[in-house]
Parts: C-alpha cells; structure tokens; sequence
C-alpha cells in the first residue's frame, strides 16, 4: 500500500512538472513572437547605413537615391545621377578609376558612341576630391551633354543656375559660379589649365582655381566659394577653336540649414 502511495505522488509530480514545463515553454514561445515583431518592427524604422556608413532615414529616401541604389546592383561603376531641369541632362554618372572606360561606352558596359556622363580618371572618390571633374559628349542629336552648351547664353544661365547630382545616400544640390570657354593644351603651354586641378590638396591652390574660372566666366555672375566647398567641373566639346571645350563649375549647397 505504502509503495502504491508513493508511486501515485511521484506520478503527480511528474504531471505537475510537465504543466510547468508546457506553461514555461508557452510563455516563452509568446515571448519569442511578440520580441520577433517587435524587433521587425524597429527594423522598419532603422536608418539606412550607406556604404561609407553615413545614415540616412530609409523611409524617406528620394526615390531618385532608391534608384540609385539600384543600378548600383548592376553596375557597381555607378556613382550617382545628374539632373539639370529645363535641359536633356538626366543622366547616371559613370566612374573608374585610372582611365576613360566610358568615353565610348554604356551603362551596360558596351560600346556606344555618346559613350557615358563620366568622372574624370585623376579623380578619387574615396574620399571625394574637393573637386570632381564630370566629363560628356556634345552629342549632335542633342544627347548627353550638348545641352550644356546653352550656358553661353546668360539668359539661359539666370533660368537654370542649379545642377542637382543623386548618389546612393543623398541628393546634392549645386549652384553654378561660372560658365567658360577654354580648350586642351599642349603639355609645354604655361596657361591655366581647369582639367588639372581634381585635386585640390590646399586653401592657396583653391582659391587660384576659383580666381582664373571667374575670371575666365563669360558674364558676372560672382558668387562667393569659400574653401573647402565641394566643387563639380562639368566638360563637354565646344567647336569655337581647336580642342575647345565649354565648361561649367557649381558650388555644393548646404542644404542642410
């Protein structure tokens, strides 16, 4: 009798435990749920840390920045994208590193003879020159940077002072600070030379830069640039004299205030 009781408490125990056991790991799998859609749900909201881990709020990325990201995907020689309303230049910017991949070639990589909008080989990215250097034919049919060339009118430049650039993380606004004629030199020509300076390394070396493309500035347009304010040199053909090419430099904003 007494070896039938014990083993009906032992048994009882061993029922109790288990509801224990059933309830603990019930609570804990509701546990588990609830912190999963929770941490889902925080997810949602993180900021989106770009490749160079600068944050940006993920939901209320342009969904130009969204496309970027994108095509980054497929060709990871993306930089980002140019825009200039009022004019045909809405186009990807191309980069590599060290030669003119894209003179003549797409976003798809093959050969096309308006090539691509594209950053100059000298330059870095890594960190981003002080001044970068964007390069694009003067396509006849009106296409890639042909556009450009209606900055010799100052009435054409009063409507459209602003160059918009999207890259995987931001959108970048530019204001333009001069608009000139100039050409590619011989090596041995002593004169001032735009296409040389993607490197900007000093305060002296900037401000000699910002005073030969004002001065060269094909109307008054003087706006102040203080040093180290991002710069953009936008180069495309211009067929006034030999070699001749049409530039337009802009000043990053700071869009931020």
């Amino acid at each position: 009798m007494f070896k039938k009781t014990k083993t009906l408490k032992e048994y009882k125990k061993i029922q109790i435990r288990k509801i224990f056991l059933t309830k603990i790991i019930f609570l804990l799998s509701v546990f588990f749920i609830i912190s999963y859609f929770i941490y889902n749900k925080m997810i949602k909201h993180q900021p989106l840390i770009s490749e160079d881990n600068t944050v940006g709020d993920i939901q209320n990325l342009n969904p130009k920045i969204k496309e970027v990201q994108r095509l980054k995907k497929i060709n990871n020689d993306l930089y980002g994208w140019i825009k200039i309303e009022g004019t045909k230049i809405d186009y990807p910017i191309m980069y590599k590193s060290g030669n003119d991949y894209y003179l003549y070639r797409d976003f798809y990589k093959k050969y096309h003879q308006a090539g691509s909008i594209f950053i100059d080989k000298h330059n870095k990215i890594k960190p981003v020159d002080t001044n970068i250097i964007i390069h694009g034919h003067s396509m006849k049919d009106g296409t890639m940077f042909k556009d450009l060339l209606k900055y010799k009118s100052k009435e054409f430049y009063e409507k459209h002072k602003n160059i918009t650039i999207y890259t995987t993380k931001e959108k970048q606004e530019y204001e333009i600070i001069s608009v000139f004629i100039s050409k590619i030199y011989k090596k041995n020509e002593n004169v001032f030379k735009y296409y040389k300076f993607y490197n900007i390394i000093n305060r002296n070396e900037y401000n000699y830069y910002i005073y030969n493309i004002q001065k060269l500035s094909l109307y008054k347009n003087y706006k102040e640039v203080v040093y180290p304010t991002n710069l953009i040199t936008l180069s495309t053909c211009e067929y006034s004299k030999k070699n001749g090419r049409l530039v337009v430099v802009a000043k990053l904003l700071d869009t931020k205030t």
